[in-house]
């Protein structure tokens, strides 16, 4: 219990230091963000919100769920040959990925008219792609060394997004306001890889083709999992769209916006901090990994709560702090005042309980559980949105955060240790 303590203690360091980097990190893109609307006007800002809301399809198609998987794999991982060796099948994959999503984007620019009028644009931000393609936030976390990735991290932000305040001018500058933010991901690449290389982590082991295919088979369910998650969280905002004026949907994204920066600003980095020790853990201790996946969970729960009562309190606050074309913002954040603690009990369940606990069948149940969500979101969107317009957007997505949190809890209480 001792040991526990002790590890304990340095993970909450680990994470309140985190929660600092995640603070800048979100920040920055919340300024970035209304200057960009300003100076680039309604068609340069369209350009640029296209083309990055297409290249995070071809971010979450190199992913591939790697951050998950290949966390524990490498968390796991006997000595540095086996991290190597992990390390490079990863890489292979990555590598294989990003010419499917290299080819996939030529495609679909040479045979749709949509994706020529916004090439331009969606080539600017291909460096996005790049960055996350050779990112290796997985490693970094996965040897217990997160906390020095956000450090790159943030200080990739913070040299290069100040450049849209300097050059971005007028609405011609769309391709340099693109470029910009897609070079963040570029430049927390380059850093992170040559202090990785020069502290020697690793070592080159040739990757095997069978290496490759079962670090994407192992990947593949929370591959499938994040493109069901990316399906109900976009689809709001379109199918909004149909039915109401660009300001309610402006004001559903804005409260989907705010709850989300600040729920994830604290959720975040407890999982990053604590999801490789307990896949760590239960690897070779299985009894001391769900006693840590009880204090992480108190933590979590009592860290929502806080989260969530400062929404519902700070609504009226936030809404007069932004002015009048956001009279209508409160009653949104109040509804999604509660889904915070939604989220993490659905990620503590999830991520830390039926993947760094758990197995292939339990990865399996996790990926299910955002399938069903994405059917249950389509459904109650579509049904609510026609006669409760953001209001009924609102709660379409609040019921399916729970209902995510709902099932993931009692997959992690019918497949694994009660706990």
């Amino acid at each position: 219990m001792l040991d526990l303590f002790r590890v304990g203690k340095k993970e909450i360091t680990d994470s309140c230091y985190l929660v600092l980097l995640q603070g800048v990190n979100q920040l920055l893109p919340v300024f970035v963000m209304p200057y960009l609307m300003i100076k680039l006007g309604a068609s340069g800002y369209g350009y640029v919100g296209f083309s990055l809301s297409f290249i995070q399809y071809l971010v979450l198609l190199v992913d591939f769920g790697f951050n998950l998987s290949a966390t524990k794999h490498i968390a796991v991982s006997a000595d540095r040959y086996e991290r190597s060796k992990v390390f490079w099948n990863v890489v292979a994959a990555k590598v294989v990925l990003l010419l499917a999503a290299t080819v996939a984007m030529f495609l679909l620019i040479a045979l749709f008219d949509t994706f020529q009028v916004y090439s331009k644009a969606i080539f600017a931000t291909f460096p996005m792609v790049l960055g996350s393609t050779f990112t290796f936030m997985w490693f970094y976390q996965g040897i217990g060394r997160i906390r020095l990735f956000s450090v790159i991290n943030t200080v990739s932000k913070l040299l290069l997004l100040p450049l849209i305040f300097i050059y971005v001018k007028q609405p011609s500058d769309y391709l340099l306001a693109a470029f910009l933010q897609a070079a963040v991901f570029l430049s927390t690449a380059v850093l992170s890889n040559i202090y990785m290389f020069v502290k020697k982590w690793v070592c080159y082991v040739r990757p095997s083709i069978q290496g490759v295919k079962k670090e994407i088979a192992c990947s593949f369910p929370l591959f499938l999992s994040s493109a069901s998650t990316s399906v109900y969280t976009q689809l709001t905002v379109i199918v909004l769209g149909f039915f109401c004026t660009a300001e309610t949907v402006g004001l559903y994204s804005s409260a989907d916006r705010i709850m989300r920066a600040v729920c994830f600003l604290f959720y975040t980095p407890l999982s990053q901090v604590f999801f490789p020790k307990v896949s760590t853990l239960a690897a070779k201790r299985r009894d001391d990994a769900v006693q840590l996946f009880r204090q992480v969970r108190c933590i979590v729960m009592a860290v929502m709560i806080v989260v969530c009562f400062s929404i519902f309190i700070g609504s009226g606050w936030i809404s007069c702090l932004l002015g009048d074309d956001y009279r209508g913002l409160a009653p949104l954040l109040k509804i999604f005042s509660f889904v915070p603690l939604a989220i993490g009990i659905g990620g503590v369940y999830g991520q830390i309980g039926l993947i760094a606990l758990g197995d292939d069948m339990t990865a399996r149940k996790f990926r299910n559980v955002y399938f069903a969500a994405a059917l249950f979101s389509a459904v109650s969107i579509c049904a609510a949105t026609p006669v409760f317009f953001a209001v009924g957007a609102c709660w379409a997505t609040a019921l399916t955060e729970l209902l995510v949190a709902v099932m993931m809890y009692y997959n992690y209480k019918k497949y694994l240790c009660k706990c």
